[in-house]
């Protein structure tokens, strides 16, 4: 009897376990609210706004370096901050990896489905984007094994100027991939470019500013070669407006637009603490644009004052009295502690405007100067005088300076030495100094990245630190993250990680 029951329930489970599916068990295993594999196209927003926070993440350090920031009187830093000293812990932008490998994901994926090409040409181009913010911090970077997963949890750590040459390779292959493509069947990139809005024929100029801005990180390394490169994308032109990124900010917890989120106002209308407080104006900035007689100083900087904080309209009232401006330098601690936050200027509102404004990946500004470089070097057609004109006004528009384009005239029309082009005797010096203004609060990294490619702006003009008894100069790289030398010791070593030197060591292309 027993043995009749064991045969019937045998074959019942057979014809039960037969007649289904064969996935059914593993069907019973998935959950359909957390899908496996996300389409490329929802990985696009946070890959620029990823981008976009980093752009401006290091105001608090780099900014602080390079003149256009200094710390609160009020706050009790320590010595080791106002002498430049870098250790694993600040600054760091290791945290790009985990915006790039969305990236990859994207490039790889979209690579493998049909008309996704211009989703496959903006991941290369963002790619580049972030791994040069990596070679210029570090040097030394994983590039070649970087995203394998499990397939390789210990990457190499690859030399910088392979990952640049490399990257000049996706740059021309994002471009051409662009141009090559089907329009009628290509999907477009809509509303999840949160940048151009799809506009393929400004990714492309994106791509070649890109691509122009590597070269000439890198134009003591390469010399002549930087033209023939250009020469490949010679059609393409350059970007002549501010790549914005903006997903649509909001006044709500965690959707702010990052600077406002940082030194702004809460959603609720209080300050930050350790935000507009805390982050004073810088006296290098401060003083440059006051002897230059340069309207961006009530743009850049807010009047000096207790009651003058981008929670209250005066805030965003235009200020023309130099008198209420004043800054200070780095490591003069005395005078931060002696005038107080009531008389040192606080980030102004053309750079801070509100909760929803955009972050600009590269700006209209840097794209000028960059071209007048360029031109002044020989690389590119085009009168290097006009395109150094050009990054001024672009500036003044940023920053939403009154009448910008008169009023940029009027300032680049004064006979002074890095106004003047034509009274500027080291025109390679004004138009890095002029950069260096436009890219204040926004694009900190690149400032300081141009600071060590070419001096500029001399330290009459950026003062090394004031710390009393240190003659400690701006750091030249960044320390490696302890998680590095904690998961992948033996790449980390073998890159010299233990050994890094932020004052000395130099990345490839900082002759």
């Amino acid at each position: 009897m027993k043995k009749t029951i064991y045969i019937t329930l045998l074959i019942a489970f057979v014809a039960f376990t037969t007649g289904c599916k064969k996935d059914f068990l593993s069907e019973l295993g998935t959950n359909p609210n957390q899908p496996s594999a996300v389409p490329v196209q929802l990985l696009l927003p946070p890959v620029l706004t990823g981008l976009a926070n980093y752009e401006i993440s290091q105001n608090t350090r780099v900014g602080v370096w390079m003149g256009y920031g200094s710390f609160s009187g009020g706050y009790s830093i320590d010595d080791n901050t106002l002498t430049y000293y870098v250790n694993q812990g600040a600054p760091s932008v290791w945290g790009l990896y985990d915006v790039l490998k969305n990236a990859d994901y994207i490039e790889k994926q979209a690579a493998m489905q049909e008309n996704l090409d211009y989703f496959v040409a903006a991941a290369k181009v963002l790619k580049a984007f972030g791994f040069q913010h990596l070679v210029d911090a570090y040097g030394k970077v994983p590039y070649s094994d970087a995203f394998k997963g499990v397939g390789n949890f210990f990457p190499k750590y690859d030399e910088g100027q392979s990952i640049y040459d490399a990257s000049i390779i996706q740059l021309d292959s994002a471009i051409a991939i662009i141009q090559n493509a089907d329009v009628a069947t290509a999907t477009t990139l809509g509303n999840n470019d949160i940048m151009f809005h799809g506009d393929m024929d400004k990714w492309l100029e994106f791509a070649n500013t890109v691509k122009l801005k590597f070269l000439i990180r890198e134009s003591a390394v390469i010399g002549a070669a930087g033209k023939a490169e250009l020469d490949k994308s010679a059609g393409v032109g350059f970007i002549t407006y501010d790549a914005g990124v903006n997903p649509g900010y909001l006044n709500t917890d965690g959707k702010q637009s990052p600077l406002w989120a940082a030194y702004g106002v809460s959603p609720g209308g209080s300050l930050y603490s350790d935000g507009y407080t805390f982050l004073r104006a810088g006296g290098a900035g401060v003083e440059f644009l006051k002897e230059n007689n340069d309207p961006r100083l009530s743009y850049i900087y807010a009047p000096k004052g207790a009651d003058v904080a981008p929670n209250v309209a005066k805030y965003f009232q235009v200020d023309t009295d130099v008198k209420h401006f004043s800054g200070v330098f780095y490591g003069d601690r005395k005078t931060a502690t002696d005038s107080g936050v009531s008389k040192i200027s606080g980030i102004g509102h053309g750079v801070m405007s509100g909760y929803n404004q955009s972050v600009n990946l590269i700006s209209a500004s840097q794209s000028f100067f960059l071209q007048a470089e360029a031109a002044l070097t020989g690389w590119i057609t085009g009168d290097p005088k006009e395109l150094y004109q050009q990054g001024i006004t672009a500036s003044f528009e940023t920053l939403g300076v009154t009448n910008a384009a008169t009023s940029a005239a009027n300032y680049y029309s004064q006979n002074k030495n890095l106004v003047s082009w034509e009274a500027s005797t080291n025109k390679l010096e004004a138009i890095i100094t002029q950069k260096w203004i436009a890219n204040a609060y926004t694009h900190s990294l690149v400032s300081w990245a141009e600071y060590r490619r070419t001096g500029f702006p001399k330290v009459n003009v950026l003062p090394l630190t004031m710390f009393p008894g240190y003659d400690r100069h701006i750091p030249t790289i960044f320390w490696y993250p302890k998680s590095e030398a904690d998961t992948n010791q033996d790449n980390y070593k073998a890159a010299g990680g233990p050994n890094t030197d932020p004052q000395n060591q130099k990345v490839f292309w900082d002759k």
